[in-house]
């Protein structure tokens, strides 16, 4: 960033003026785009499953190949409170800009008046007035009035250019809202359906057991079992139905949460994710591209960056505070007893105009001045180290993403050769125990680690499922072909030094509606 009056010294103010009228000059420093270095390749350790290739486009949650998770992501897009809360606050800052455009012009009125007056020439010393006695008529047409105070500093325009930026920072803002939400929808689904698949271990270790009584009681029947193999068979078939159970809770949970991020009441969502599915993943690799083209597609990198440009444009506005002010008035009125002389111009107008200089000295002499520049230049550096934390903060979840996605993918292989070895396993034993060749406990034993492979394998599933939408997160693509607001497409015509034309002309989302 460089300190510069855009050659407009403060002790020329001559100089000064007559450049900032011809379109010229603005206090405070200019802005320039900050450079935070960054590796040229993610260093994070990962597999196959990744490609190195820049990401394209792509609504990522269709990758997943699961229509439910469309869905839910396709009504967080229109119905999620946090997101039409955000155009909200777009829609302020785009007023607010409109606000700080406006004071580039005159302040003027027009207006239309009658009164009805009598004298009291007791009052102004005139004894025994006659004429004075009589009341009159006086109409006022107050063509127009006009009060201007002239940007010769460039504050008004520095704060144009913060205004744009802050519409611009809301917009990117919507963007990363967007991304966060359907990562929060996405996250959601999966939790839901990896604690189905627990549940589904659980109950179906209870049918196992269940199989298992069916086997003591044919036993038992003809004096060769054991009722207390028996009882304690029922009871850990009771245990196994408690555990099933209990997975019941958490996906209430989970439900209510993705309730929320849809507006929606629990019953419409649940007809959705009630039926059991599988933990959905993504087939084909995913692209991470490099840390440099990360910082140009992260919404929230974005929004840091529009904020610090604006925080340094406010720099220029709080300098302002040093120089003194150019303001001039006028006005331009038809004064006339009879509302039919109100068009004779020539024999009833008046008019006047006054240019000012005012210069608030004081608030140089006590520090004010002073302090309002220093405000700004913290804001400034405080904006600064908030784009940079955004840059660490990308480059770092994005590392991190990398590695848990590819560990969980390890996790997941092990779990699912462990899951199909102890199946086989479980029926051979079963085998074995109806001919009698192994005893209850050693049954037992393989049921047990089957139920563990499998709630295991669930959890692996649904940490790898998590994990990539963790990573998709991160990357922070997604939004760049989904359809947009108008009010975030509409950003695109605010311009940092603008014209009457840019504030006339209607935008271009405005007129291709009307055209439609």
């Amino acid at each position: 960033m460089r300190r510069t009056l855009n050659s407009c010294p403060l002790w020329a103010p001559v100089t000064a003026t007559t450049a900032a009228l011809l379109g010229g000059c603005a206090l405070g420093p200019n802005y320039q785009a900050p450079q935070v270095p960054v590796e040229p390749q993610f260093t994070a350790k990962s597999d196959s499953a990744l490609a190195v290739t820049e990401p394209i486009s792509e609504r990522w949650w269709q990758n997943f190949n699961d229509p439910v998770l469309g869905e839910l992501v396709s009504r967080a897009d229109m119905q999620n409170i946090d997101l039409r809360r955000t155009l909200l606050a777009l829609e302020e800052y785009r007023a607010q800009y409109t606000i700080d455009f406006s004071k580039l012009f005159p302040e003027m009125d027009t207006g239309l008046g009658y009164s009805r007056r009598r004298i009291n020439g007791n009052a102004i010393g005139i004894q025994n007035s006659d004429a004075l006695k009589q009341s009159f008529s006086n109409w006022e047409w107050n063509i127009a009035s006009a009060a201007w105070e002239i940007d010769v500093w460039g504050a008004v325009r520095r704060q144009i250019e913060a205004g744009v930026s802050r519409v611009q920072m809301s917009a990117a803002e919507y963007r990363a809202a967007l991304v966060s939400i359907r990562a929060e929808v996405a996250q959601a689904y999966v939790t839901i359906r990896q604690l189905q698949a627990q549940r589904k271990a659980y109950r179906d270790l209870a049918q196992g057991y269940g199989k298992l009584v069916g086997a003591i009681e044919k036993k038992v029947r003809y004096q060769a079992g054991s009722k207390v193999e028996l009882g304690e068979v029922r009871s850990r078939q009771s245990s196994a139905l408690a555990e099933s159970l209990r997975f019941d809770g958490m996906i209430a949970k989970q439900l209510s949460g993705l309730c929320i991020l849809l507006a929606e009441t629990p019953e419409r969502i649940r007809a959705l994710v009630e039926n059991e599915g599988k933990v959905p993943t993504v087939d084909m690799p995913i692209a991470v591209g490099i840390p440099s083209t990360l910082l140009m597609r992260r919404p929230d990198v974005q929004a840091a960056e529009r904020n610090f440009q604006a925080a340094t444009a406010e720099i220029g506005v709080a300098e302002a505070g040093y120089l003194p002010r150019f303001t001039f008035t006028g006005n331009f009125i038809i004064q006339t007893p009879n509302f039919s002389d109100l068009g004779d111009v020539n024999k009833n107008m008046t008019y006047g105009f006054t240019p000012a200089v005012s210069w608030n000295f004081m608030n140089i002499l006590t520090g004010a001045a002073e302090a309002r520049v220093k405000q700004a230049k913290a804001r400034s550096a405080d904006a600064l180290l908030r784009y940079q934390l955004a840059v660490v903060t990308a480059v770092n979840q994005v590392e991190s993403s990398i590695t848990s996605f590819t560990a969980a993918r390890a996790v997941r292989s092990n779990f699912t050769d462990s899951a199909r070895e102890i199946g086989a396993s479980y029926d051979l034993a079963f085998m074995q125990y109806n001919a009698g060749t192994i005893d209850i406990s050693r049954l037992i034993e393989f049921l047990q680690a089957s139920v563990l492979a499998r709630n295991g394998l669930a959890q692996a599933e649904g940490l790898v499922a998590q994990d990539c939408v963790e990573l998709y997160r991160s990357l922070g693509g997604g939004w760049e072909n989904s359809p947009m607001p108008s009010a975030v497409e509409d950003v695109k015509r605010f311009n940092p030094t603008p014209t009457a034309n840019d504030f006339l002309a209607p935008s271009s989302a405005t007129a291709s509606q009307s055209n439609g």
